[in-house]
Order: C-alpha cells, then sequence, then structure tokens
C-alpha cells in the first residue's frame, strides 16, 4: 500500500465549498426552525461530504491558523465572503479547531450548528454542552489553552509510557508476562493529542536519557511513530498500534545477553546473530500480552526488514508486514540518528533527516520519508537556531502553516547569555512578528544538550 493510497485528497475547491456551506447551516440555524428545507439541505450536503471524505482518513480539521481559516491542508488566505464569515465565528469564539471524526452524525453536525450561533454561550459552555449531549465524533478545541494543554498532557503521557517500558523489560528479565495496561492507556493518551496535533508529540521525540537509553529509545521509536501515522490521517485506533509497536519494537532485546547489548565495541559475526533475533523474539513476548492487536506484532516482526526485503529475519523477507513496519524503521533510524552513541556524535534533526533521505529506497520507504520530512517542516524540533535580533533559539515545535515561524524556547539573550529560564513562545509572537531565523546554529559549539531543555517544557 503507498502513502498515496492511505488518504483521500480533499482540494480546495471542495474545501472551500464545505466551509460555505457550514458558514450557512450556522446562520440559517437561527432563521428556520428544525426540519425546514432550508437547514435540511444544507445539513445533508455538509454531511455528506465529510462522510465521504472521512471514509478514506480518520478525522478531519476545520480551524484557525493566525487567524485565517483553514480545512485540513487548504489555507484560505483570499476568501469568499462565506469562509470568511466562518473564520470570524471561529475567532469571535476564540477557537483554535474543530475536529470531526469517522461515524459523525448528521444531527451531531446540526447540534454543532446550533450552539456556534448561539452567542449566549461561552465557548467553554459550547464545549460544555457538546459533552453533555453525548456527541463523540465532534471535539471543539479553544485557542486559549489547547496548545498549553497538548504540551502538559504529552509530557504525562511520555513518563507513563517510559515507566511503563521499564517495568514491561523487567517483568520479562525475571520471567513474567509483562502487563499491557499501563502501556496502553499510554498510547491512548498519546493517541488522542496526536490526531490533534502530531508536532507536540512529535517534539517529545528529542527527550534522551543516556542512563536509561533502552527505555527512552523504546518510548522516543512510539512517540514519533504515532506522530508520523497521525499525520498521515490514519484513524485513532491505526496511530494506536503505531504507538503500541514503537514501544515494544526493541523488546525482544530482553532475550538477549547484556554484554552483547551493552558492549561498546563492534559485535562479532556471531554476536549480531543473536541481536537479528529480536523481532521474532519480541512477537513471542507480545503474542503472550493482552489486549494487542496482532498487527503490533506484525510490525515488530518486520522493523529490521528494510523496503529493498533484504534486512531480517530472513525468513520473512517475501512476507507482507505491512506499513506499520516500515513507519517504525523511519521512527528507529530517526532517533538513532539524533541520539548520542559509543560510535557517533548526534546528527542534528535536519541532518538526520537528511541522512534518511539518502537510505530511502533501499533501508527506508521513500514516500514515508517524504512525508516524515514534510511533518517535521523546514527546522525540525530539536534544531538550534539564530534569530535576527542575535538571540539564539531553539525549535521546540515547527509549524505546519507558516514553516518560518515554529514555536521555540529562546536560550542566549542577544549579548550570548544564557537565560535562566527560557520558555517556550511562538515567533510570530515575539517583537511585534518581525523576528526571524538567520540560520542554523550547532548545538555542539555552544555545548548546549537539546534534549535538557525538552525535559523543562
Amino acid at each position: 500500500m503507498t502513502t498515496d493510497s492511505l488518504k483521500q485528497n480533499l482540494t480546495m475547491a471542495v474545501a472551500q465549498r464545505l466551509a460555505s456551506i457550514f458558514a450557512g447551516l450556522i446562520r440559517s440555524t437561527t432563521l428556520y426552525p428544525p426540519g425546514n428545507p432550508a437547514l435540511t439541505r444544507p445539513l445533508n450536503d455538509l454531511h455528506g461530504m465529510i462522510t465521504a471524505y472521512l471514509k478514506g482518513t480518520g478525522s478531519i480539521r476545520i480551524g484557525l491558523s493566525d487567524e485565517i481559516l483553514f480545512v485540513e491542508e487548504h489555507l484560505f488566505v483570499t476568501a469568499p465572503a462565506p469562509v470568511e464569515e466562518l473564520a470570524n465565528i471561529f475567532a469571535s469564539r476564540k477557537i483554535d479547531a474543530v475536529i470531526i471524526t469517522q461515524g459523525v452524525g448528521a444531527e451531531e453536525i446540526f447540534t454543532l450548528a446550533k450552539l456556534f450561533a448561539d452567542r449566549t454561550l461561552s465557548t467553554q459552555a459550547l464545549i460544555a454542552t457538546l459533552e453533555d449531549n453525548g456527541i463523540s465524533h465532534i471535539m471543539v478545541i479553544s485557542e486559549e489553552d489547547n496548545e498549553e494543554r497538548l504540551i502538559h498532557e504529552a509530557g504525562n503521557a511520555y513518563q507513563v509510557a517510559l515507566e511503563s517500558i521499564r517495568t514491561a523489560f523487567s517483568d520479562i528479565e525475571e520471567h513474567r508476562i509483562p502487563s499491557s495496561e499501563r502501556l496502553l492507556a499510554a498510547t491512548r493518551q498519546f493517541s488522542e493529542i496526536a490526531v490533534q496535533d502530531p508536532l507536540v508529540i512529535s517534539s517529545l521525540a528529542m527527550i534522551k536519557d543516556y542512563d536509561n537509553y533502552t527505555f527512552n529509545h523504546s518510548v522516543n521509536v512510539g512517540v514519533i511513530a504515532m506522530a508520523l501515522a497521525a499525520h498521515l490521517k490514519f484513524d485513532k485506533q491505526t496511530v494506536e498500534i503505531a504507538g503500541m509497536a514503537g514501544f515494544l519494537h526493541d523488546i525482544g532485546k530482553t532475550m538477549v545477553s547484556k554484554s552483547i547489548i551493552n558492549k561498546p565495541g563492534k559485535l562479532t559475526s556471531v554476536e549480531f546473530d543473536e541481536i537479528k533475533k529480536h523481532p521474532e523474539d519480541g512477537v513471542k513476548i507480545i503474542d503472550k500480552m493482552a489486549g494487542l492487536s496482532p498487527d503490533v506484532a506484525n510490525a515488530v516482526l518486520g522493523h529490521h526488514l528494510r523496503y529493498n526485503k533484504k534486512g531480517y529475519p530472513e525468513w520473512a523477507q517475501n512476507r507482507d508486514v505491512g506499513v506499520m513496519s516500515r513507519i517504525i524503521a523511519i521512527a528507529d533510524c530517526f532517533d538513532a540518528c539524533t541520539t548520542l552513541r559509543v560510535y557517533q556524535q548526534p546528527m542534528p534533526p535536519a541532518t538526520a533527516i537528511s541522512r534518511m533521505k539518502e537510505l530511502a529506497g533501499e533501508f527506508l520507504d521513500p514516500d514515508l520519508v517524504k512525508s516524515f520530512a514534510t511533518m517535521m517542516g523546514k527546522y525540525p524540533p530539536g534544531t538550534l537556531v539564530r534569530l535576527n535580533t542575535n538571540e539564539i533559539a531553539l525549535v521546540w515545535k515547527s509549524s505546519s502553516i507558516n514553516p518560518d515561524a515554529p514555536l521555540v524556547m529562546v536560550i542566549f539573550d542577544s549579548d550570548g547569555v544564557k537565560v535562566a529560564k527560557p520558555v517556550t513562545e511562538k515567533l510570530l509572537e515575539r517583537g511585534g512578528g518581525t523576528q526571524t531565523i538567520v540560520g542554523v546554529v550547532d548545538p555542539l559549539k555552544k555545548g548546549i544538550e537539546v534534549g535538557d531543555y525538552f525535559k523543562l517544557a
């Protein structure tokens, strides 16, 4: 399956019509009684368009970016009157986005339109009313607290996942079947965040813990895999499978001697043969764990097969292990490249992506590498940059709308003095929107361990 077949195209014209009908429906709920054709016609049209799109993807996102309306990837910089009307409705309510998922009913959309039209309701009351009415296929996100909330929730989920992985590895070493309950809970929490903003959780992969490398690497691979799966518009359940497969991709290494795992030098051919068993051993462990999809084991089995099917295990080279295994390979490669190892300095994120492009077609799926590079943006999380103010900042989260204006954390002021308590800020909101990135800085030359700053956010 190619990445092109993973999602259905939404053309600019269709996106514009969808936004226009939505705006008209909101207006009409104040003019006509329920059941009037002036309401039912646009409602049925809107529901039909959304349902058709959702057949090829897990969700559709409508919202504002810098006060400009977007529908999925389409940004309406110059908008016709109905689209501008919808943008004004979102802006007046300080709504960041509306996310509609598979299974949404026409009555749910109608309720949303009525609530939008009710000016007596605050935005928080609107959100609460949706929840009180059991509307589960529509999520309204307020711009006032969304990004901070997602970052906080993602940080909590990361710690839960880290402790769960540590416990799972310990259970195996003590000959117990590991519990999947806490790990499943963390995966579900991550997936909720990922479908709203994949870039929030992709940033967490910059967290490095060299004293607990095995656990840290496992969580990072799961985090990156979920971000990429969400970016590709997989449904929430599939995003969870990607995350679980990433978390457990190396669990088979618990069956390998620690003297081999921790060996600082080059492995012998015999030792490497032992390492090559870990995907199969991982499957044996996963098969005993409760509540996991068979797709998790399949992805773990194939994550070292390579795109050209010349990897290991050799007996599975002709087996179709699916796109999930190739997503795990992308995540595994990126985290390995950006992590300090005995035999390599950590690569800056952009350099790691360039290296992955070189490996595409042989080791890695070229379509997935391209999608991953697009997701990570012009300045990927973890990139150290110099601003036109001579300040040095760390890119915390890239922007899918404006690649030149990421979320940054200034860590050196204009005089080169390290900032005592750095905070994350939108570049567009600093200096009246006049500050820009003028270059990339090597963190090694500045004595900066970028992962330490991601732990602070």
